[in-house]
């Protein structure tokens, strides 16, 4: 969250710069294009922080999804319709 606030910062100083009537030297002539380039990235730091907290709220979901106790049925042990599930060897196939 910080640095979408640098961002704006540094663009409008830029901005103010680069429109200012004072141009003594050379880098007053690079306040426009740097205030353009700082206010995107501004406006990238704005979208993508809601991104990153739908982010962050999914992760917190999946973590809390995972610490859960997940409840599963007794199943009768020794039932007449318990199916193997192991493969049964080659050699008792034989006999």
């Amino acid at each position: 969250m910080r640095w979408k606030y640098i961002f704006l910062t540094l663009a409008l100083l830029e901005l103010v710069i680069g429109f200012s009537e004072l141009r003594p030297n050379t880098f007053f002539f690079l306040g426009r294009p740097l205030g353009a380039m700082f206010f995107g990235l501004f406006l990238i730091a704005q979208m993508l922080e809601r991104e990153s907290a739908l982010l962050d709220e999914q992760n917190r979901a999946a973590i809390m999804d995972q610490h859960e106790p997940v409840w599963q049925p007794q199943s009768p042990k020794n039932s007449q319709y318990e199916v193997a599930t192991h493969p049964v060897p080659a050699i008792a196939r034989h006999h």
